[in-house]
């Protein structure tokens, strides 16, 4: 079963490294002057007898979504506690095929095909417990993915709105979550624009600092990608968190249907 991580896994591990593990022999000076030098090199420029900017460009581009997973979870609707002991409920009928099928004659009436269709059936572990734990996990529910090719919002609305009627009726089963993932075919393309967009952006902040400060940049930066940006997801929401990780957002009839990537650049100029 896959697992999100959190972004605060991130946040512990910048923090952990920054920490001086404890089998080291530091001497942790106190000293009201320490090198500005090494300091000043943390986040900004280096001293120099040139002048120097180091600004942060932000890109940004989209562009329409080539095609659109819909994630459909289902887990069973526990309201009640059956009769009988604990171990007796623990062995209680999961999600089956049969179950789900009034969903998928129903998404198959309005044109969804079967190669449109991934559907899974998630066992529960020795250990499933579902109660008293209302159950949103996958674990002893399933997961339904609809692929859509051209999505347009009305598309992916009649698509879910189908599926949910179809399950209101089915009392055993819930749908606990509908998310949705866009990508796009030339994923390249989009991140070279964000990119682009990235630079231009660094060129308008610093042409701002250096006229503010009565300064002429250089024509050759010095440029370098944060180091958080290996944790972004990109064209196709696939992020490189510990473990693994791939994100799709909560269904939004309203959001456009269009992949978006954001890009940060570090860029540092000298001035004359």
């Amino acid at each position: 079963m896959k697992k999100r991580v959190k972004s605060s896994l991130i946040v512990a591990v910048i923090a952990t490294s920054l920490i001086p593990s404890p089998g080291r022999t530091e001497n942790i000076s106190n000293d009201s002057t320490p090198d500005a030098r090494q300091i000043s090199q943390l986040f900004y420029p280096p001293p120099s007898e040139e002048p120097t900017f180091r600004v942060i460009g932000k890109g940004r581009a989209s562009q329409p979504a080539d095609s659109a997973s819909l994630l459909f979870k289902f887990a069973r609707n526990y309201s009640s506690p059956p009769e009988g002991v604990l171990s007796q409920f623990e062995t209680q009928e999961v999600i089956t095929l049969e179950m789900l099928q009034p969903i998928l004659d129903a998404l198959k009436a309005i044109g969804v095909s079967d190669q449109a269709i991934d559907l899974e059936i998630i066992e529960p572990s020795a250990s499933f417990l579902p109660f008293p734990f209302p159950s949103t996990a996958t674990e002893g529910g399933a997961q339904l993915v609809v692929t859509v090719e051209n999505p347009s919002r009305d598309r992916l609305e009649e698509i879910v709105n189908t599926a949910t009627d179809a399950a209101n009726p089915i009392e055993e089963i819930l749908i606990s979550t509908v998310n949705v993932e866009y990508s796009v075919n030339n994923c390249q393309a989009l991140e070279q624009a964000a990119y682009q967009s990235a630079i231009q952006d660094a060129q308008n902040r610093a042409n701002s600092i250096a006229a503010a400060t009565g300064t002429r940049l250089r024509l050759v930066p010095s440029v370098a990608e944060p180091f958080y940006g290996v944790f972004l997801p990109g064209c196709y929401s696939e992020g490189n968190l510990p473990f693994g990780n791939t994100i799709s957002s909560p269904y939004d009839p309203d959001d456009p249907v269009e992949v978006r990537v954001n890009k940060d650049i570090f860029v540092t100029y000298t001035g004359r």
